[in-house]
């Protein structure tokens, strides 16, 4: 099969933008009732073919088909893959939960990963971790010595950001190694505000703490004893984003909102290579806002339960 070029694959994505739900759209959704929002995501062709009587199938079909088209249009499927990992982690955690508590999982597992999802429980289950990527392999070695699942999970986390870094190693790519950087940064710094409302103690929430971020490792647990998190946790490459974010959210005190903001000072940084048609930047950037998409489409159909 001949290699997709990068214009070929960008003006796809540019069709392919249209499809996503516009500030009218998202302005009716938020104004109807449940029954009438999945109506009206039925009516724009959302859900991929899933029920329409049940929006979380439909936004799991929807993020599925997106991953199947990123995997399929990639020119560079390298760099594509590093936004595919969470899945593999996913899939990872949850079918090591299910071995331990003798569990059928096939359920939670997710399609569109850089593993196919059953071959991932397959792995697990046989305890045979070749076909994993390289950083996942010694997390799962050492799975039964960890004492409890959150330590489990955030090795696995941990792992998705050690295969990010051992790839941008062999590789450079001057937008991604920035992007994944923040997004280090930022889920470090919504880590300290998460363990501040849990009243975690350091040594908890050093358990969760990201790996290849700019922000110096003393910040947090400082921020976590003193409670000052502006200035404590503006640093490093991308603390103008952080103070932006941090100040918005102490007027209203929403980590969800905090959260959501991070996400769009990520999508952001996509948006710096997004105009050059030999980047991958507009491909990672259109799979990120489809993310966001199903994310804020999730948190719209709870708040209607």
């Amino acid at each position: 099969m001949a290699k997709v070029s990068y214009p070929f694959a960008v003006g796809r994505i540019r069709a392919l933008e249209l499809r996503l739900i516009d500030p009218s759209r998202w302005a009716r959704l938020r104004d109807a009732s449940r029954e009438e929002a999945i109506r009206l995501l039925a009516e724009i062709g959302y859900g991929n073919g899933a029920p329409k009587d049940d929006p979380e199938a439909m936004i799991r079909a929807e993020e599925e088909e997106t991953r199947r088209v990123i995997a399929e249009l990639s020119p560079d499927p390298v760099w594509t893959d590093l936004f595919l990992l969470p899945v593999d982690a996913h899939n990872i955690k949850a079918a090591f939960k299910g071995k331990k508590l003798g569990q059928d999982i096939s359920r939670l597992l997710m399609d569109g990963g850089t593993v196919p999802a059953d071959l991932v429980r397959i792995s697990v289950e046989a305890e045979e971790y070749s076909m994993l990527p390289e950083a996942f392999r010694p997390v799962m070695e050492r799975a039964a010595e960890y004492p409890t699942l959150l330590e489990f999970s955030a090795a696995v986390d941990r792992a998705v950001f050690e295969q990010i870094r051992l790839v941008l190693k062999k590789k450079k790519n001057p937008l991604l190694s920035r992007y994944f950087a923040a997004q280090a940064d930022f889920t470090n710094v919504l880590s300290t505000l998460r363990a501040a409302a849990l009243k975690w103690d350091a040594d908890k929430l050093d358990t969760v703490l990201l790996l290849g971020g700019t922000i110096p490792t003393e910040a947090f647990e400082e921020a976590l004893l003193s409670g000052q998190f502006v200035p404590t946790l503006c640093k490093g490459d991308f603390s103008s984003a952080i103070r932006r974010v941090l100040e918005d959210s102490q007027q209203d005190g929403s980590l969800t909102e905090a959260e959501s903001r991070f996400t769009e000072e990520r999508i952001a940084l996509l948006k710096e290579g997004q105009d050059d048609t030999f980047s991958i930047g507009p491909i990672v950037c259109y799979l990120m806002r489809r993310e966001t998409e199903a994310q804020e489409l999730r948190v719209l159909f709870a708040r209607k339960a």
